[in-house]
């Protein structure tokens, strides 16, 4: 016949429903059994799924961990301070500490990749931001920390 050029198989798009597992990983591949192609007649073989993950801009994953950096300013790496983070369960707030060092690493416990009945860790790295510009009142407070051996 005209459709299948004598072959006896006619090749068909066909729309399915997959199930992806939470915590997969890039590359790995999904195996639907019986959903491949088949000849006339004969059992349908198996189709292979390559998975492709697309990263996020901000968020780095390792393993189950997932890791962000997060700018702080100064004084509220001095002062401590509240942050709000976005994590795969939607956001979170974040104390950072007081006196808190610059590229310190804070673990939320359990906000990471879900992988079966448990979860990885989400990893906040600290940047602390310094001001690029000063006013004198700035500049003057400075020097009294200065002075103070801050």
């Amino acid at each position: 016949c005209g459709s299948c050029a004598g072959t006896g198989v006619k090749r068909s798009p066909v729309e399915i429903k997959i199930k992806v597992p939470t915590g997969i990983n890039d590359g790995e591949v999904i195996r639907m059994v019986g959903q491949g192609e088949a000849m006339q007649g004969a059992i349908p073989g198996d189709l292979y799924i390559k998975i492709h993950v697309i990263p996020d801009k901000h968020i780095k994953r390792e393993g189950n961990s997932l890791y962000q950096t997060l700018p702080v300013k100064l004084t509220d790496a001095l002062l401590g301070a509240e942050y709000k983070i976005e994590t795969l369960d939607g956001p979170v707030t974040i104390k950072v500490p007081a006196n808190v060092q610059h590229n310190e690493v804070l673990r939320i416990k359990e906000k990471g990749v879900p992988v079966g009945n448990r979860r990885g860790d989400f990893l906040v790295k600290i940047d602390i931001e310094l001001p690029t510009k000063l006013s004198r009142n700035a500049k003057k407070l400075i020097e009294e920390l200065k002075g103070e051996g801050i």
